[in-house]
C-alpha cells in the first residue's frame, strides 16, 4: 500500500513539485463508506499525492476511521454541516498542490493507477480545464466507446489545476449548498475554451449512500441553486426563457411530487439571493452556450471535428 505523504512536506517550498495532486475528501457522518473510499485513496501508486479529509462537522467514527486508514492526512473539522460546496472551498484553501481531485465519500477508486491516468490526460492535453472518472455502482452505467467531451461533471469524481480555483474561475459560491457548484465552473471552464473530459478507462465505484442524503433539502437546493446559477451564467438574451421555462417546468414536477411547499420556498429564497447572484453574474457568449447544447445532444469524441467548438475556438488558444 502506498504511503501518503505528510501533508507539511507537500506545502510550500521546493517540495511542491509540478504534478503534486491532493485528494480532497468531504464527508458527513458516513464512516462505513469513508473507509472504503480512503483505502483506495491510500492503495494509489502515485508518488506525489496529499490526502485532504474534510469532516462536515466531525463524528467519532469517522475521526478514528481516518487515524486507523489515513494518519498522513490533513484532517480540517467544521462546528456544522456548513454544505457541500462551501466545505469544498475550505478544503481548497488547505493544498497548495499543483492538481486536487474530488473525491466523494461513498465512493472509491476501482484501480490504484486512477491518479496516474488522470494525470495523463491533461499531459496529453494541456488546456484540458478537468478530467472526470468513469463511474459505476447501482444508479451509475459507465460510459462506452471512448472517451467523451461533456457539458458539465459530476463534482466527486473529478481532478482539476488548482488554477482553476486560484486564477481562471474562483472558489464555488457559497449560495451552492449542494447543487449547481459545478455547473458554474464547467460553464466558465468553457467559456475559456478549457475542455472538460470524461475518460473511460479510469474508474470509480459509488455507492451512492442514503446516509446524509434528505430528498426534501435536496430539491430544494437543486432548485435554488439551478436558477441562482442561471442568473449567473446564461446570456442576456437566453435568460428570460430559460428562466420563465425553469419556474413553469419545476411547478409541474413539484405538484407531481406533492411538493409545492419545497417549490414555494425554494422561489422565495431564489428571491432573496437574487442581488447576491447578480453581483457575480458572469454571462457567457452565444457560442458557449451553443456549443453546451451540443455537448448535451449526442457524445463529442473529438472537438476537431465538432462545429460548435471551433466557431468558440475562433482560431485562438485557450486563454491563459
Amino acid at each position: 500500500m502506498n504511503r501518503l505523504l505528510p501533508v507539511e512536506a507537500t506545502r510550500g517550498g521546493a517540495t511542491l513539485a509540478a504534478g503534486t495532486v491532493a485528494i480532497l475528501c468531504v464527508t458527513h457522518g458516513r464512516p462505513e463508506y469513508l473507509r472504503q473510499c480512503l483505502e483506495s485513496c491510500v492503495a494509489q501508486d502515485y508518488p506525489a499525492l496529499e490526502l485532504v479529509v474534510l469532516l462536515n462537522p466531525p463524528d467519532q467514527a469517522s475521526e478514528a476511521v481516518i487515524r486507523a486508514v489515513a494518519p498522513d492526512a490533513r484532517v480540517v473539522r467544521t462546528g456544522r454541516n456548513i454544505g457541500f460546496f462551501p466545505a469544498l472551498n475550505v478544503a481548497l484553501h488547505n493544498t497548495e498542490a499543483e492538481y486536487v481531485m474530488i473525491v466523494d465519500d461513498d465512493a472509491k477508486f476501482v484501480s490504484s493507477a486512477a491518479i496516474g491516468g488522470l494525470l495523463t490526460e491533461f499531459r496529453r492535453e494541456p488546456a484540458l480545464g478537468a478530467v472526470t472518472c468513469n463511474l459505476e455502482g447501482p444508479s451509475e452505467t459507465p460510459i462506452t466507446g471512448g472517451d467523451r467531451y461533456i457539458r458539465v461533471f459530476t463534482t466527486g469524481f473529478t481532478m482539476l489545476p488548482r488554477k482553476v480555483f486560484t486564477e481562471w474561475v474562483g472558489y464555488f459560491p457559497d449560495v451552492f449548498f449542494r447543487s449547481a457548484g459545478e455547473t458554474y465552473v464547467c460553464t466558465q471552464l468553457w467559456e475559456q475554451r478549457r475542455p472538460v473530459k470524461r475518460v473511460e478507462n479510469v474508474r470509480m465505484f459509488h455507492a451512492l449512500a442514503k446516509q446524509g442524503r434528505s430528498l426534501r433539502d435536496w430539491r430544494f437546493h437543486a432548485l435554488r441553486s439551478q436558477a441562482l446559477c442561471a442568473v449567473m451564467r446564461e446570456p442576456a438574451v437566453w435568460l428570460p426563457p430559460v428562466l420563465a421555462s425553469k419556474f413553469a417546468k419545476s411547478l409541474v414536477q413539484y405538484i407531481g411530487w406533492k411538493s409545492f411547499g419545497v417549490w414555494l420556498q425554494a422561489w422565495f429564497s431564489f428571491l432573496v439571493h437574487l442581488p447576491g447572484a447578480l453581483r457575480l453574474r458572469r454571462p457567457i457568449s452565444l457560442a458557449t452556450r451553443r456549443l453546451l447544447v451540443r455537448l448535451d445532444r449526442a457524445p463529442v469524441h473529438d472537438l476537431a471535428a465538432c462545429a460548435e467548438w471551433q466557431a468558440l475556438q475562433g482560431g485562438k488558444p485557450p486563454v491563459s
